[in-house]
């Protein structure tokens, strides 16, 4: 595939909706809140669906979150910027969609952050490779705010000035209506159009680094505070959606460090992973959660016995934004996020749990390096 039809940040695309094969489409209305008084129109514009190909406003541009690379893979985190309104997709969880009641989708000039998920999962070789490419697969957008998925359907909206359009919503349970299609538009039918991709180089981690690391499958960040269990008195580790914060700061050791010149972390390395606040290390307890899901992940106050195994797909230094797995070293368990709160019930942060399953909530990706 030449560089023009790859799907790169910066650049334009569209955003086709497989089930209907129709176009999402940033319109001119601004969205009409009724009340059973009156009714008020707000900054925010419809997003619909379109079937029209040719349309200015099906024009799309992903930003990336934090950009190492111009091409677009499975597990990035991204902005939507309508192409012709010039505003961002965002779901609204806590408002409803005008006819189905689902959450409310909308063009708005704050930014809202998706991570573009696979529609199964990426594995290759019985899970000893991964394929995150996106060129013509389909795709699931979903916010790392709410976990609320970009969906849409055969139905159209109410408001009359948009009754041409399908309605566009988030939904929480996947079903055919999440997937979409991301298809890169040929540059010279947007006279004037700038593109966006910067010059950009991969960044290598080494070990000492302060980082932060998020989930693959969710864009959550592995989080901590000073808050401990009730169940076993240590520091709780928990998953945290947006925004990022300083709780989010982890610092990566390498247990062995023969060659001091070499800092570079790689494949079966054995690392320890300590809170930048906190000063607590990662560890696995020998109780299950409070979910039961797996077990418990925790803050220990000095250096665990046994360290954690680094497991990449690839046998070169690892680099930000790029897939890997943790495992402990003895007890073949693999860091995972959990689908449940937190036993401190503390906001809506999900539990980081160790589970014997491995599965794509066991990727975990580095987004930045202090």
């Amino acid at each position: 595939m030449d560089q023009q039809a790859k799907i790169l940040q910066g650049r334009l695309i569209q955003i086709r909706h497989v089930a209907t094969k129709q176009y999402l489409k940033g319109t001119i209305h601004l969205v009409i809140e009724k009340t059973m008084f009156k009714k008020k129109e707000l900054d925010q514009y419809y997003l619909g669906t379109t079937p029209k190909e040719d349309d200015f406003y099906t024009y799309f541009i992903l930003q990336k979150y934090q950009p190492t690379e111009n091409d677009l893979r499975l597990g990035d985190v991204v902005a939507i910027q309508n192409y012709g309104q010039q505003q961002f997709v965002n779901l609204n969880a806590q408002k409803k969609s005008e006819v189905t009641q689902q959450c409310y989708a909308y063009l708005d000039e704050e930014k809202h952050y998706f991570v573009i998920r696979p529609e199964k999962d990426i594995f290759l070789n019985n899970q000893n490779a991964i394929d995150n490419s996106i060129d013509k697969k389909y795709v699931r957008i979903t916010s790392i705010d709410n976990g609320y998925s970009l969906h849409s359907h055969l139905r159209t909206y109410k408001t009359e000035s948009v009754s041409q359009y399908n309605e566009v919503t988030g939904y929480k349970n996947c079903d055919e209506n999440d997937l979409w299609e991301l298809l890169p538009v040929h540059e010279n039918l947007t006279k004037g159009f700038q593109p966006q991709a910067q010059t950009l180089e991969p960044i290598q981690i080494n070990y000492g680094s302060t980082i932060i690391i998020r989930n693959f499958w969710t864009g959550w960040t592995l989080h901590s505070h000073k808050t401990c269990y009730k169940s076993t008195k240590a520091q709780e580790i928990s998953l945290y959606s947006y925004p990022r914060d300083e709780n989010d700061f982890w610092i990566i050791q390498k247990l062995n460090q023969e060659d001091k010149a070499d800092r570079a972390l790689r494949k079966n390395h054995e690392i320890w992973i300590q809170h930048n606040i906190t000063k607590r290390f990662l560890s696995c307890a020998n109780v299950l959660s409070y979910s039961q899901s797996g077990y418990q992940a925790c803050g220990l106050e000095g250096k665990p016995m046994t360290g954690l195994l680094l497991q990449e797909f690839e046998n070169s230094p690892l680099r930000m934004n790029q897939p890997f797995v943790i495992k402990h070293l003895t007890k073949d368990l693999y860091l995972s996020q959990s689908k449940f709160q937190t036993e401190s019930k503390i906001g809506s942060q999900q539990e980081a749990v160790f589970v014997e399953q491995f599965n794509g909530l066991c990727l975990w990706i580095i987004e930045l390096q202090k």
